[in-house]
């Protein structure tokens, strides 16, 4: 009879030891894993990505993405591995489009999130992107600033016939005769409450048009200007940490600036630009 309570006693352990050692990759753990490197997303062209992280310990490879604002289901891109270093490709972009990325946890957390563009053509290249990894569900960068979620940066450049351009890439504004004038604020990198999508729009001659309005951009589209896609959720109100976002346009020339300072405005008012409001409010 002892032997038979050792024998089972070892089964119990030997059955045990499995569990035991599973316990490293579980839900509870899984949420405590740290991201310490990137994301960074690499080899863009107008059909394929690469998304790549790295972790403090053992974690999910999976990532789900689709073109950002809409409604279309999410593609998946997963590895069965759990080590630290990740990368995964994702396949079956449209060229042009602007996508929105979530890294998940096992159990289907996000874990963090963002954008990029895809190249313009199918076999055309884009600049890389690095993304900062501000925790999910902390507040991200800015005095007062007390949202939730990770930001992307609007960058403006001008070229020499004045058009401005505004990109979440930075590589856009100083491409093609364009001059990098910095960044005018930051978006939204996912929808949150209070926010809504800021449609960008390209005339032939480069102008970019933003707005938040579904109606004026059917209408834009109308009138021969490219669809962009969504280039980040601007506020809608007034909020901690936010400032609002003018645009004036040139009668004459039919292009648009955007601008967060009210003395720029002003000047571009003083040299005939006419004053079209307030489009949103986007974070310092």
């Amino acid at each position: 009879m002892k032997r038979t309570l050792t024998l089972l006693g070892l089964s119990l352990m030997l059955l045990a030891a499995p569990l035991f050692a599973q316990n490293p990759m579980d839900q509870a753990s899984e949420k405590a894993v740290q991201i310490t490197a990137g994301p960074s997303i690499t080899n863009i062209s107008g059909t394929t990505a690469t998304i790549n992280w790295t972790t403090n310990s053992a974690a999910a490879n999976h990532v789900r993405y689709r073109v950002a604002g809409s409604n279309s289901g999410w593609k998946s891109a997963y590895h069965p591995g759990g080590g630290t270093s990740h990368s995964l490709q994702l396949t079956g972009l449209e060229p042009g489009k602007t996508y929105e990325w979530q890294i998940l946890t096992r159990d289907g957390d996000v874990r963090t999130a963002g954008q990029f563009q895809s190249a313009a053509t199918a076999t055309g290249t884009a600049p890389d992107v690095n993304v900062s990894n501000p925790a999910v569900g902390t507040p991200a960068q800015g005095a007062g600033d007390q949202s939730y979620g990770q930001k992307v940066a609007i960058y403006r450049g001008v070229n020499n016939q004045g058009a401005h351009l505004y990109s979440a890439n930075a590589g856009d504004v100083t491409a093609g005769g364009f001059k990098s004038e910095g960044t005018v604020g930051n978006l939204m990198a996912s929808q949150v409450g209070g926010t809504t999508a800021l449609y960008r729009l390209a005339s032939p001659s480069g102008d970019s048009f933003l707005t938040r309005d579904s109606n004026e951009r059917t209408a834009a589209i109308g009138q021969g200007l490219q669809d962009q896609g969504i280039v980040g959720y601007i506020a809608t109100s007034q909020q901690p940490g936010t400032i609002p976002l003018y645009r004036l346009v040139n009668p004459g020339a039919g292009q648009h600036f955007y601008t967060v300072s009210e003395s720029e405005r002003q000047e571009a008012i003083r040299r005939g630009l006419k004053d079209e409001g307030v489009v949103g409010f986007v974070w310092q």
